[in-house]
């Protein structure tokens, strides 16, 4: 089982992007938005709502270490907030195709006054198989801007608690410090939150980027730091306990409650931005005018055409179904079916348990002048989806929508031995309007 909660060091890796043009480098090549001016091509559509975000111009020099900007596409109000927390985000290919998801923190998290004049300094933080891709992306689009790339020795931790009381605490901490509208006023409270007594005295003075997980709402806390910590809150003012936990359980935790990413699969994997569920994770923003990759993904959004999404998955014994009525998958470790899966190979097809029924032969038509089969037309097996990646008895597979309004109940097939897969819609994914 996973911990209820704790602290585990990851092994994600981060690259510092710094310089008097690192703001408008990385809003050319992410999918977030980092630049305050509204971009629409048809002025006669800006919208109230836009009119209220007219300042924000005004009050962000992009040129210094002003913050991140975080907004929300399913907010109908469309808020944005000037904060030093970070955002989920992700780099794509000129065709729109994945290169790899990413945390984007501002650096330093927090600091005297003199921060908000400096040039701005990010940093990139990515699974660490993706390091040398991304470095290589990051230097060939790097031309005539003044930025400086850089791989850094900071270390990434992950806090999580799987409570309804931290789950509280969460959304009390962003609404006191994190809904500020302005850099100073960010900057501010940023060190109103580092000296809030919630972190140890010696994270205090090593936490340079900081960010809440709301790939799934209040799912956890990014905590980066210059050198290892033993202890990043406090023992005596943190209500929660801190006890350390493996990467492989915030691993284990994120296949249970269907957060993929993109490290989740063999290097070389081709997705879509939507079939990783970017939108649904809140990384993405819609009008923050170009960037790489942004045609197809704005085209993609706006025909409202996704066929393929990836979901969790659960292997179990073939002709077996689940016991009752699951909601999410449910780990176990170790076991004939973990070793199973484990022999699973990536892009392994995902087939209906049971085969659809042949329509009825259609009204026969004139014959035709040269003649016709002997041989019977079969209908012919096709795949539901592909498997992405395996952990214990539980994965990931990007599955065609359309077979999932018609059933959960898949199977795998390897060298001949047939497993039970049961697909999940993860409970936190938006809505979809009738």
């Amino acid at each position: 089982m996973v911990p209820v909660g704790g602290l585990a060091q990851t092994s994600k890796r981060l690259i510092k992007v710094a310089g008097r043009d690192a703001t408008k480098f990385l809003n050319g090549l992410v999918t977030s938005r980092f630049l305050p001016d509204i971009k629409k091509k048809k002025q006669h559509t800006i919208s109230a709502v836009d009119d209220a975000h007219a300042d924000l111009a005004s009050v962000v020099d992009i040129h210094t270490n002003w913050g991140l900007m975080h907004e929300d596409i399913y907010d109908p109000m469309n808020h944005i907030t000037i904060s030093r927390d970070g955002i989920n985000s992700m780099f794509l290919t000129s065709k729109g195709r994945v290169v790899t998801d990413s945390f984007i923190y501002v650096s330093p998290f927090a600091g005297n006054e003199s921060v908000l004049s400096q040039h701005p300094e990010y940093l990139v933080e990515v699974d660490e198989a993706m390091v040398k891709r991304l470095m290589s992306l990051l230097k060939l689009h790097k031309l005539g801007a003044k930025v400086t790339i850089e791989e850094t020795p900071y270390l990434s931790y992950y806090y999580y608690h799987d409570s309804f009381e931290f789950d509280q605490w969460l959304d009390q901490v962003q609404d006191a410090y994190f809904t500020s509208t302005t850099p100073a006023e960010g900057l501010q409270n940023a060190n109103s939150f580092i000296k809030s007594e919630l972190f140890s005295t010696k994270a205090q003075s090593l936490i340079t980027g900081f960010a809440f997980d709301n790939r799934i709402p209040n799912f956890g806390v990014k905590i980066v730091t210059t050198e290892p910590v033993d202890e990043v809150f406090s023992s005596e003012n943190f209500s929660f306990e801190q006890t350390k936990v493996d990467e492989i359980d915030v691993t284990r935790r994120r296949y249970v409650n269907g957060l993929f990413e993109v490290g989740d699969a063999p290097v070389g994997t081709t997705l879509l931005p939507f079939e990783t569920n970017l939108d649904y994770m809140n990384g993405l923003s819609l009008e923050k005018g170009c960037y790489v990759g942004q045609e197809l993904t704005i085209r993609t959004y706006n025909n409202g055409i996704i066929r393929k999404r990836v979901v969790p998955i659960q292997f179990h014994p073939a002709n077996e179904e689940l016991e009752g009525t699951l909601e999410a998958p449910e780990l176990e470790i170790g076991g004939a079916v973990s070793d199973f899966a484990a022999t699973i190979p990536a892009e392994s097809d995902v087939i209906a348990a049971v085969e659809e029924p042949e329509s009825a032969p259609a009204t026969p038509v004139a014959a035709s002048p040269f003649g016709t089969s002997s041989k019977p037309v079969r209908k012919r097996k096709s795949s539901n989806g592909k498997v992405l990646s395996t952990r214990d008895n539980l994965g990931f597979a990007l599955m065609n929508l359309n077979d999932l309004e018609k059933t959960h109940e898949y199977k795998v097939d390897v060298d001949g031995t047939t497993m039970g897969a049961t697909a999940f819609i993860p409970q936190w994914w938006p809505q979809e309007e009738p």
